[in-house]
């Protein structure tokens, strides 16, 4: 159980850098960083990077990185036995969010930075880091849980 609750607090931290860095790319003004293209950056899979374009582009990747960690602890968190609901449904949940929130980035992109759709674009990051947060909880929570039934087993 170790491995998939590290591998979920590992998702919450690449998800919290991913909203820091997300307003870093915002408040910068380099959210056009790669042009109105989606997903590619200024039509390329490697751009040529300056600095408005690298800041962008790193986004775009640590929102890789944070899916693909998702992704994979969400697995984990799954194919634990028993399996543990609350943190199950958390992890399944993020993952929709996510998916949601990652068109709203590229739908930010393509409205220009439109004010609406970028307020809308962090309240889903917020929600996907809330959803993850609860789902850490309840990992240690479980973990706490069957620990002690497990000592209760022992003696």
């Amino acid at each position: 159980m170790s491995a998939a609750k590290y591998l979920v607090y590992l998702t919450g931290v690449s998800t919290y850098a991913l909203i820091v860095w997300g307003g870093y790319v915002t408040l910068g003004g380099y959210g056009l960083g790669c042009g109105t293209y989606w997903p590619t950056c200024n039509g390329a899979i490697f751009p040529t990077l300056t600095w408005p374009t690298f800041v962008e582009y790193l986004h775009r990747l640590l929102t890789i990185v944070t899916g693909i960690l998702l992704l994979a602890s969400t697995i984990f968190v799954w194919k634990m036995k028993p399996r543990p609901a609350g943190p199950s449904r958390a992890m399944g949940l993020a993952i929709i969010l996510l998916i949601v929130q990652s068109l709203l980035g590229g739908d930010v992109v393509m409205t220009e930075l439109a004010p609406v759709v970028t307020t809308i674009h962090l309240a889903f990051a917020t929600a996907v880091f809330g959803t993850i947060t609860i789902g850490c909880a309840l990992m240690y929570s479980s973990e706490k849980s069957t620990l002690h039934k497990s000592e209760a087993l022992a003696k």
